[in-house]
Parts: structure tokens; sequence; C-alpha cells
């Protein structure tokens, strides 16, 4: 991943929402899991496709 990436504040309190440790555990979620979860919307998965890419 890119230096220069850093999660918004948004993805880090949907993270804390779920109780996800930290993004390698967010990425490794399905697009369609996350977009049925709670606090979760195109938004922030624009932001998980970026994160994708960069891997």
């Amino acid at each position: 991943m890119k230096k220069n990436s850093s999660v918004s504040p948004e993805l880090l309190e949907f993270m804390k929402l779920h109780s996800i440790p930290n993004l390698i555990a967010l990425l490794k979620f399905e697009d369609e899991s996350l977009l049925k979860m709670n606090g979760f919307g195109w938004r922030l998965m624009r932001e998980v496709l970026v994160f994708r890419e960069c891997q």
C-alpha cells in the first residue's frame, strides 16, 4: 500500500463499530458483505476500492 494512503475518520468509525481490527482485515471482506453492513455506503466503498488498488 502507498505510504500516503490514510484511512478516513468515517471508515475508522465503521471499523470500530464492527470490531474490525485493521485495514488488512477489512479488505478481506467481500464488497457485497460490506455493503450490507450497517453504516457502510458507496462513499466508503469507493475508499475501500482505492485501498484494494494499492495492494
